[in-house]
Formats: C-alpha cells, structure tokens, sequence
C-alpha cells in the first residue's frame, strides 16, 4: 500500500483506532459492562441479529473495520489542513465523539430495535471507544503524515 495517498493513510489510521476500540468493547462485554460489542452493530444491521458463528463474526468485524478505515479517511480529508497542530489529538476525539454520536443518532431514528434502546454500561463504553478511536486515529494519522514529510 503506497502510503504517500492520502486515502490510504487515512484508512489506515481508521484501522488502527478501529482494532483498538474493538478491544476495549470486547474487555467491556466479557465483563458484563455493557451487552452490545462493536462487532454487534454491523451484524445486527446486515443479518438482523447478532454473530451465531466465527465466520458471522468475523465478516461482522471485517465490514466494523472497513467503515472504522472509511471514517479515517473521512478524518483525513476533513482535518488534512489542520492536522499538524499541536491540537490533533483533541480533534481526533472531537471526531471520535461526533461519529459516535451521529451514529447514536442514526439508529435511534431508523429506530433499529436491536440496538435502541441501549443500556448505560453499552453507551458509557461505546463512548469510550469513540475516544479510544479519535485518539488513536488522530496520532497514527500525525505519525504517518510525518513519516510521509507532510507535516
């Protein structure tokens, strides 16, 4: 992958902060902190319930994955101008916070019943993620472009 393209750092970085995010809601739901993982939501939304089997849950996770990576090329594109100041990580997790958010929002009015309502331990975790997300994503992003030189 030729990491002078934009898009591919971007995804990249999306990647990244979407590995570590799905850790973090795997912990979670092993301890019975929250009842939904990450890999859940694209399950629920492609097949209508929750992964039965490994292959489910792997295509659930890749499909979680490739839409973490798309965000991060969002991110890229959105922030490439601004990125490079001292303030990236906290426009990553701005970031983080407002994707979370809208897609809260987004399932909330498609009014998908497996995922709405969500319990406190799911949302406080999902929050959590979203900030583990927009700071990995900001940093990974930063250390690549640099890498790059395009600071």
């Amino acid at each position: 992958m030729e990491l002078r393209d934009r898009v591919a750092r971007g995804f990249l970085a999306g990647v990244s902060g979407g590995v570590l995010m799905n850790i973090l809601s795997y912990l979670s739901y092993l301890l019975g902190v929250s009842q939904l993982r990450f890999v859940d939501w694209p399950a629920i939304i492609i097949t209508g319930h929750t992964p039965n089997n490994t292959l489910e849950t792997v295509f659930a996770l890749l499909v979680q994955l490739i839409f973490v990576g798309f965000l991060g090329v969002i991110f890229a594109y959105l922030i490439s101008n601004l990125i490079n100041s001292s303030n990236h990580l906290f426009k990553g997790v701005l970031f983080g916070f407002i994707s979370w958010f809208a897609i809260y929002a987004f399932t909330f009015l498609a009014d998908v019943s497996k995922l709405t309502p969500l319990d406190m331990g799911t949302a406080l975790t999902d929050f959590a993620g979203a900030v583990v997300f927009g700071l990995t994503l900001a940093q990974v992003l930063f250390q690549l472009d640099n890498r790059q030189g395009l600071e």
